[in-house]
């Protein structure tokens, strides 16, 4: 009775392949690529655990007039007796720096959001129950950077930066208060780089810190390694978490193919089992180079 805990989390999916899937989390990287993009990614974790989240996401984008990058993207996400789908267009404008090219970039989109507070079970019959059930719908908007060169890159993020307002209740039970239910803005920074160990091997480690308040951190520190210009192998520790474990594979110059598999350790991972994810990519190139420059993931 006379201690206090806050728990913190995220709200923004979690993507294992994020490395081959930066627009859902940057709005600065759409135009990047010298290309027509897009990628599909799914995702189904903890997959023994009811109502375990399960996430899809859609992302396209290209360059015009050599230093404009446009795109949108869409994310669809069901945990629990909640449901949300966000819908964005992304804008960026790149511009040389040294021997690379810094990227500025806005996202901005609306987000549709249900909880269905029926679904949940309560240990107490007489426990208050927040007004929280129903759908509402809010814009929102994120905005990034994003500096690479052929074999280096270094992006940040920051999602909701608006902190959009999904529910507010006014309940009374006892004492009167006001709760608010909000998007929290969810903060990225990520660097990668590519060393070419030998003609047919590129190694491109990666780190990606994640973090929604000062006391929710989260880091995943990936090693990729770029077999013959056609099979992407590579590992990840995500600290306080566990391992991931991923492969992706050209099927042709402009297609692929990856899936990763993440597995927790401790009672989660013992009692959740793992999670998958697959992503699908492809680039509609307009000249005959293969892409596959080690930025290029």
């Amino acid at each position: 009775m006379l201690l206090s805990l806050t728990c913190w989390a995220q709200q923004d999916p979690q993507y294992s392949q994020y490395m081959f899937n930066q627009l859902a989390i940057n709005p600065a990287y759409s135009g990047s690529k010298q290309a027509l993009s897009t990628v599909l990614d799914l995702r189904k974790q903890w997959t023994s655990m009811p109502g375990s989240p399960a996430t899809g996401s859609f992302s396209m984008h290209g360059q015009i007039l050599n230093s404009l990058g446009v795109g949108g993207h869409v994310i669809t996400e069901n945990i629990g007796p909640t449901n949300w789908t966000a819908a964005y267009a992304d804008l960026a404008y790149h511009f040389r720096i040294g021997k690379g090219k810094l990227s500025l970039g806005f996202s901005a989109g609306m987000v549709n959001y249900h909880i269905d507070m029926s679904k949940l079970d309560y240990k107490d019959a007489g426990e208050l129950i927040l007004n929280y059930t129903g759908a509402r719908t809010v814009f929102d908007a994120s905005a990034g950077f994003y500096y690479y060169s052929r074999s280096f890159y270094i992006g940040g993020s920051i999602t909701h930066i608006t902190n959009p307002v999904l529910y507010k209740d006014i309940a009374t039970q006892s004492t009167a208060y006001t709760k608010n239910f909000n998007l929290m803005p969810h903060s990225f920074l990520y660097v990668g780089k590519g060393f070419q160990l030998s003609e047919g091997l590129v190694f491109n480690p990666s780190i990606m810190l994640k973090m929604v308040q000062p006391n929710n951190y989260s880091a995943d520190v990936n090693l990729n390694f770029l077999i013959k210009n056609r099979v992407w192998l590579g590992a990840s520790v995500r600290f306080n978490y566990g391992f991931v474990g991923l492969m992706q594979v050209y099927v042709t110059n402009k297609f692929k193919v990856g899936y990763a598999y993440d597995h927790g350790l401790g009672i989660l991972g013992a009692q959740a089992m793992g999670s998958h994810e697959i992503l699908l990519s492809y680039d509609f190139i307009s000249s005959k180079s293969k892409m596959l420059s080690p930025r290029f993931l």
